[in-house]
């Protein structure tokens, strides 16, 4: 049996099936979602880096100020740690202070690490892995300033303020 003809040839059957009604044709594109890892990265170092040094400062300060008397009458070769008797809540305070920036301040470089490698939420993720790796640093120096400026305002053993 012969096909009819169209006028330029013979007509050809297509090639595929179409597809049955109500079905798609590409599948639908996967909603976007947030950008949650470096959000979170950016948030727990600016927590571990300004939080947690500023009560670590905090408790330097007063530790230092608190225990200056005592350390004015020590000798240079050896350290009384009896100095620190009068001061030790602050002295936990701020070694609390220093291993919970380090907890927190390691869980923000791994999640600015993840979010860099899993492009989720990068730019955050950088911003937070730099303010992690630089949070030791910040900690360090408002300690020392803190320190520094406690013994310089405490009082001394012999004045009578």
């Amino acid at each position: 049996m012969t096909t009819p003809s169209a006028p330029n040839g013979p007509a050809f059957a297509a090639p595929h099936a179409a597809p049955p009604v109500g079905t798609l044709l590409t599948p639908p594109k996967p909603t976007r979602r947030g950008r949650p890892l470096g959000a979170w990265a950016l948030i727990l170092s600016v927590v571990a880096a300004v939080l947690a040094s500023a009560v670590g400062g905090f408790a330097a300060f007063r530790s230092a100020r608190g225990a200056a008397p005592g350390l004015s009458t020590m000798s240079s070769n050896s350290f009384d740690w009896r100095v620190l008797s009068p001061v030790r809540d602050l002295v936990l305070l701020g070694e609390v202070a220093f291993w919970s920036g380090t907890v927190i301040g390691l869980t923000a470089l791994t999640l600015g690490i993840i979010a860099i490698v899993r492009r989720s939420g990068r730019g955050a993720g950088i911003a937070g892995l730099v303010i992690a790796a630089l949070g030791p640093a910040v900690f360090g120096g408002f300690t020392l300033i803190a320190i520094v400026a406690g013994l310089a305002s405490a009082p001394t053993a012999g004045s009578s303020v």
